[in-house]
């Protein structure tokens, strides 16, 4: 049972995604004018790094889940999952406030930060995922206009040298600068190993440190598991939540009557006054699916 207090806001306010962030906010949350500035929020907390992928069929302005009610997110290229995102993170990180057209990526050396085996597998593994991430598209649609993103805005592949030029696209890059301890994040996740789950809920955490309040069927979706049963992934959902609190990465968490999960952040972190509520479904189609599960 959580005991500590938690106040929860609809993680589209500022206020849910950065404690630090201007109210003076244009339609993609970043202060000022900056218009190619895109949400944390948007690429941890919706279906783009999905938890797993089962399948990687190319898809062309393919939906994908987020918690915006005003916008439209398309994404076109091969699926992308939670390995994707920890090799986006690390080149990201080794290219940290460089404005050079690109960064020199050793495998050798992704591969050891990812705490992986530096073998053959793993060094196709490493270059299938940059292609990925480079041929992708973003597509942001609301209020008359539409927006054309990328995710690396080029990569060369060098499988000879075992090494990558890699160039982070400035919109990714400028989110992830909004946030502060990619360091420990990185860490936190090379820690959680080969759990997709664990990983999707830490970057979840990461944006919402405070901790949030969703329904099963709403992290089923957001995290692209939705091909799930409910009772499967709600079993899967407590375990990674207890690996996580097994590395002190949550305080607890619990299931409230009604199927409500509650999840509570870390207790020192210091600037961690708000949560998250996360919501999707609604209350007849949470009712279905609860009662799946009875």
């Amino acid at each position: 049972m959580l005991n500590t207090p938690l106040h929860y806001h609809d993680p589209e306010d500022f206020a849910a995604f950065d404690p630090f962030a201007s109210v003076n906010t244009d339609l993609f949350g970043s202060p000022g004018s900056s218009f190619n500035v895109q949400k944390p929020i948007r690429y941890f907390v919706s279906s783009l790094f999905a938890a797993c992928t089962k399948q990687r069929d190319r898809v062309r302005d393919a939906p994908f889940i987020g918690l915006s009610r005003n916008k439209r997110y398309t994404y076109s290229g091969e699926p992308l999952d939670q390995f994707d995102l920890d090799v986006l993170l690390h080149c990201t990180a080794a290219a940290g406030s460089s404005r050079r057209r690109g960064t020199w990526i050793e495998h050798a050396t992704l591969i050891k930060s990812l705490g992986k085996r530096n073998e053959a597998s793993t060094r196709q593994r490493i270059c299938d995922s940059l292609a990925r991430l480079q041929e992708c598209t973003i597509g942001i649609e609301g209020h008359g206009y539409r927006y054309m993103t990328r995710l690396v805005n080029r990569a060369l592949l060098d499988e000879d040298a075992c090494a990558s030029l890699v160039e982070i696209n400035s919109d990714f890059a400028g989110a992830i600068r909004l946030r502060r301890g990619l360091d420990l994040m990185l860490n936190e996740r090379r820690s959680l190993g080969a759990d997709g789950l664990s990983k999707w809920l830490h970057g979840v955490l990461w944006i919402l440190p405070a901790g949030f309040s969703s329904d099963f069927a709403t992290l089923c979706e957001l995290s692209g598991m939705s091909h799930m049963n409910a009772c499967d992934f709600e079993k899967q959902c407590r375990e990674a939540l207890d690996l996580l609190a097994e590395n002190s990465m949550i305080t607890q968490y619990d299931v409230r009557q009604g199927g409500r999960l509650l999840v509570e952040g870390r207790g020192n972190t210091a600037h961690a006054k708000v949560c998250g509520f996360l919501s999707l479904v609604h209350d007849s189609d949470r009712e279905k699916r609860t009662a799946e599960c009875d």
